[in-house]
Protein backbone atom coordinates (compact mmCIF):
# COMPACT_ATOMS: atom_id res chain seq x y z
CA UNK A 1 0.00 0.00 0.00
CA UNK A 2 2.77 2.16 0.19
CA UNK A 3 4.88 4.39 2.87
CA UNK A 4 5.02 7.75 1.02
CA UNK A 5 3.35 10.77 2.29
CA UNK A 6 0.84 11.24 -0.14
CA UNK A 7 -0.02 14.88 0.65
CA UNK A 8 4.21 15.53 0.09
CA UNK A 9 4.07 13.35 -3.36
CA UNK A 10 1.64 15.08 -4.97
CA UNK A 11 2.48 18.19 -4.15
CA UNK A 12 6.07 17.55 -5.44
CA UNK A 13 4.88 16.00 -8.48
CA UNK A 14 3.01 19.41 -9.09
CA UNK A 15 5.95 20.99 -10.40
CA UNK A 16 6.93 18.42 -12.80
CA UNK A 17 5.54 19.90 -16.12
CA UNK A 18 5.27 16.72 -17.77
CA UNK A 19 1.71 16.20 -15.59
CA UNK A 20 1.55 19.52 -13.70
CA UNK A 21 -2.23 20.22 -13.72
CA UNK A 22 -3.22 16.39 -13.09
CA UNK A 23 -1.31 16.12 -10.42
CA UNK A 24 -2.23 19.74 -8.92
CA UNK A 25 -5.36 18.99 -9.00
CA UNK A 26 -5.48 16.13 -7.16
CA UNK A 27 -3.41 17.12 -4.68
CA UNK A 28 -6.09 20.22 -4.32
CA UNK A 29 -8.78 17.21 -4.39
CA UNK A 30 -7.22 15.56 -1.12
CA UNK A 31 -6.74 18.60 0.44
CA UNK A 32 -10.30 19.48 0.55
CA UNK A 33 -10.77 15.86 1.86
CA UNK A 34 -9.12 16.12 4.37
CA UNK A 35 -10.46 19.85 5.13
CA UNK A 36 -14.12 18.24 4.96
CA UNK A 37 -12.96 15.65 7.52
CA UNK A 38 -13.95 12.94 4.98
CA UNK A 39 -9.91 11.70 5.39
CA UNK A 40 -8.00 11.76 8.92
CA UNK A 41 -4.38 13.03 7.07
CA UNK A 42 -2.85 11.10 9.86
CA UNK A 43 -2.78 7.79 7.79
CA UNK A 44 -2.49 9.33 4.09
CA UNK A 45 0.68 7.18 3.43
CA UNK A 46 0.72 5.52 -0.11
CA UNK A 47 2.30 5.36 -3.02
CA UNK A 48 4.88 7.82 -4.75
CA UNK A 49 2.65 8.83 -7.25
CA UNK A 50 -0.31 9.79 -3.94
CA UNK A 51 -2.50 6.33 -4.77
CA UNK A 52 -4.29 5.51 -1.21
CA UNK A 53 -5.32 2.10 0.28
CA UNK A 54 -5.82 -1.32 -0.50
CA UNK A 55 -7.22 -0.78 -3.81
CA UNK A 56 -4.69 2.45 -4.58
CA UNK A 57 -7.36 4.95 -5.59
CA UNK A 58 -5.90 8.82 -6.35
CA UNK A 59 -7.75 11.81 -4.70
CA UNK A 60 -10.49 12.09 -7.87
CA UNK A 61 -11.38 8.67 -7.62
CA UNK A 62 -11.81 8.76 -3.62
CA UNK A 63 -14.03 11.81 -4.07
CA UNK A 64 -15.79 10.42 -6.88
CA UNK A 65 -16.18 6.47 -5.83
CA UNK A 66 -15.19 5.79 -2.47
CA UNK A 67 -17.53 4.62 0.60
CA UNK A 68 -17.65 5.25 4.01
CA UNK A 69 -19.41 1.59 4.43
CA UNK A 70 -18.70 1.21 8.31
CA UNK A 71 -20.34 4.36 9.00
CA UNK A 72 -17.77 5.69 11.43
CA UNK A 73 -17.60 9.44 9.11
CA UNK A 74 -14.50 8.51 8.06
CA UNK A 75 -13.46 6.96 4.70
CA UNK A 76 -10.68 4.49 5.28
CA UNK A 77 -9.05 2.75 2.50
CA UNK A 78 -7.47 0.68 4.64
CA UNK A 79 -9.57 -1.15 6.23
CA UNK A 80 -11.92 -4.21 4.75
CA UNK A 81 -15.37 -2.46 5.21
CA UNK A 82 -14.43 0.37 3.50
CA UNK A 83 -11.64 -0.53 1.10
CA UNK A 84 -13.96 -3.56 -0.66
CA UNK A 85 -16.97 -1.18 -0.64
CA UNK A 86 -15.31 1.26 -2.27
CA UNK A 87 -14.18 -0.98 -5.38
CA UNK A 88 -17.15 -2.20 -5.70
CA UNK A 89 -18.78 0.86 -6.13
CA UNK A 90 -16.38 1.97 -8.72
CA UNK A 91 -16.12 -0.82 -10.44
CA UNK A 92 -20.43 -0.45 -10.87
CA UNK A 93 -19.86 3.40 -11.88
CA UNK A 94 -17.91 2.45 -14.46
CA UNK A 95 -20.20 0.12 -16.12
CA UNK A 96 -18.97 -3.46 -14.84
CA UNK A 97 -22.08 -5.78 -16.37
CA UNK A 98 -22.87 -8.76 -13.85
CA UNK A 99 -22.51 -11.90 -15.01
CA UNK A 100 -20.84 -11.02 -18.18
CA UNK A 101 -17.58 -12.50 -19.64
CA UNK A 102 -14.35 -10.81 -18.22
CA UNK A 103 -11.91 -12.77 -21.15
CA UNK A 104 -11.47 -16.42 -22.43
CA UNK A 105 -8.31 -18.18 -22.86
CA UNK A 106 -7.85 -19.17 -26.43
CA UNK A 107 -5.42 -20.86 -29.32
CA UNK A 108 -4.86 -18.72 -31.68
CA UNK A 109 -4.06 -20.36 -35.34
CA UNK A 110 -0.86 -19.37 -37.03
CA UNK A 111 -2.51 -17.38 -40.24
CA UNK A 112 -4.10 -14.73 -37.73
CA UNK A 113 -2.74 -11.58 -38.97
CA UNK A 114 -0.39 -9.74 -36.57
CA UNK A 115 -2.61 -6.25 -36.59
CA UNK A 116 -5.30 -8.23 -34.60
CA UNK A 117 -3.09 -8.96 -31.81
CA UNK A 118 -2.74 -6.28 -28.84
CA UNK A 119 0.67 -6.88 -26.15
CA UNK A 120 -0.18 -3.00 -25.19
CA UNK A 121 -2.53 -1.94 -22.48
CA UNK A 122 -2.82 1.50 -23.91
CA UNK A 123 -5.40 0.91 -26.17
CA UNK A 124 -6.67 -2.22 -27.60
CA UNK A 125 -6.88 -1.93 -31.27
CA UNK A 126 -8.67 -3.83 -34.20
CA UNK A 127 -11.94 -4.99 -32.03
CA UNK A 128 -13.92 -7.10 -33.95
CA UNK A 129 -17.17 -9.01 -33.24
CA UNK A 130 -16.96 -12.54 -31.62
CA UNK A 131 -17.87 -14.06 -34.85
CA UNK A 132 -15.20 -12.57 -36.75
CA UNK A 133 -12.26 -14.07 -34.90
CA UNK A 134 -13.55 -17.40 -34.65
CA UNK A 135 -11.57 -18.29 -38.06
CA UNK A 136 -8.67 -17.67 -36.44
CA UNK A 137 -9.60 -19.62 -32.88
CA UNK A 138 -9.05 -23.42 -32.90
CA UNK A 139 -11.49 -23.93 -29.61
CA UNK A 140 -14.33 -25.33 -30.21
CA UNK A 141 -15.74 -24.81 -26.91
CA UNK A 142 -16.78 -20.87 -27.03
CA UNK A 143 -20.44 -20.41 -26.76
CA UNK A 144 -21.03 -16.91 -26.13
CA UNK A 145 -22.86 -14.35 -28.37
CA UNK A 146 -20.86 -14.28 -31.56
CA UNK A 147 -22.15 -10.46 -31.74
CA UNK A 148 -20.11 -9.45 -28.77
CA UNK A 149 -17.17 -6.67 -29.73
CA UNK A 150 -13.63 -8.24 -28.35
CA UNK A 151 -10.23 -7.89 -29.07
CA UNK A 152 -7.51 -10.45 -28.65
CA UNK A 153 -4.35 -9.78 -26.52
CA UNK A 154 -0.61 -11.96 -26.39
CA UNK A 155 1.93 -11.35 -23.82
CA UNK A 156 4.24 -8.32 -24.37
CA UNK A 157 8.14 -9.18 -24.66
CA UNK A 158 9.09 -7.59 -21.36
CA UNK A 159 7.19 -9.79 -19.06
CA UNK A 160 6.68 -13.28 -20.77
CA UNK A 161 9.99 -15.36 -20.82
CA UNK A 162 11.01 -16.15 -24.26
CA UNK A 163 7.44 -15.55 -25.38
CA UNK A 164 5.59 -16.91 -28.32
CA UNK A 165 3.43 -13.81 -30.01
CA UNK A 166 0.49 -16.62 -30.20
CA UNK A 167 0.47 -18.42 -26.61
CA UNK A 168 -0.68 -17.57 -24.54
CA UNK A 169 -3.43 -15.62 -26.24
CA UNK A 170 -6.96 -13.98 -24.64
CA UNK A 171 -9.87 -13.19 -26.17
CA UNK A 172 -11.17 -9.88 -23.87
CA UNK A 173 -14.30 -8.50 -23.29
CA UNK A 174 -16.05 -4.83 -22.27
CA UNK A 175 -15.51 -5.79 -18.60
CA UNK A 176 -12.22 -6.44 -19.12
CA UNK A 177 -11.72 -3.12 -20.63
CA UNK A 178 -13.38 -1.83 -17.70
CA UNK A 179 -10.96 -3.04 -15.43
CA UNK A 180 -8.23 -1.21 -17.28
CA UNK A 181 -9.99 2.41 -16.82
CA UNK A 182 -8.68 1.38 -13.42
CA UNK A 183 -5.09 0.06 -13.98
CA UNK A 184 -3.84 0.07 -17.45
CA UNK A 185 -2.05 -3.25 -17.41
CA UNK A 186 -2.56 -6.29 -19.48
CA UNK A 187 -1.65 -8.24 -16.49
CA UNK A 188 -3.24 -6.12 -13.91
CA UNK A 189 -6.12 -6.87 -15.65
CA UNK A 190 -5.79 -10.46 -16.12
CA UNK A 191 -5.05 -10.93 -12.68
CA UNK A 192 -8.31 -9.03 -11.77
CA UNK A 193 -10.60 -10.95 -14.13
CA UNK A 194 -9.35 -13.97 -12.75
CA UNK A 195 -10.38 -13.30 -9.44
CA UNK A 196 -13.59 -12.60 -10.52
CA UNK A 197 -13.96 -15.78 -12.05
CA UNK A 198 -13.73 -17.27 -8.33
CA UNK A 199 -17.22 -15.56 -7.74
CA UNK A 200 -18.58 -16.86 -10.67
CA UNK A 201 -22.05 -16.12 -9.64
CA UNK A 202 -21.69 -12.71 -7.33
CA UNK A 203 -19.93 -10.34 -10.34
Amino acid sequence: VGKMDIISSLATLSFDRRRSEFFTNELITILNLVERDVIDHKILFGSWAGAFGFFQFMPSTISKYAIDFNNNNLIELKKNEDAFASAANYLNKIGWKKNQPCFIPINLKEDIPEKFLNSSARNLKNKKKLKFFKKYISNKDINLNENLKVAIITPDFEIVENPNKLNPAYIVFENYEKILNWNRSLRFALAVCTLKNKFRNEI
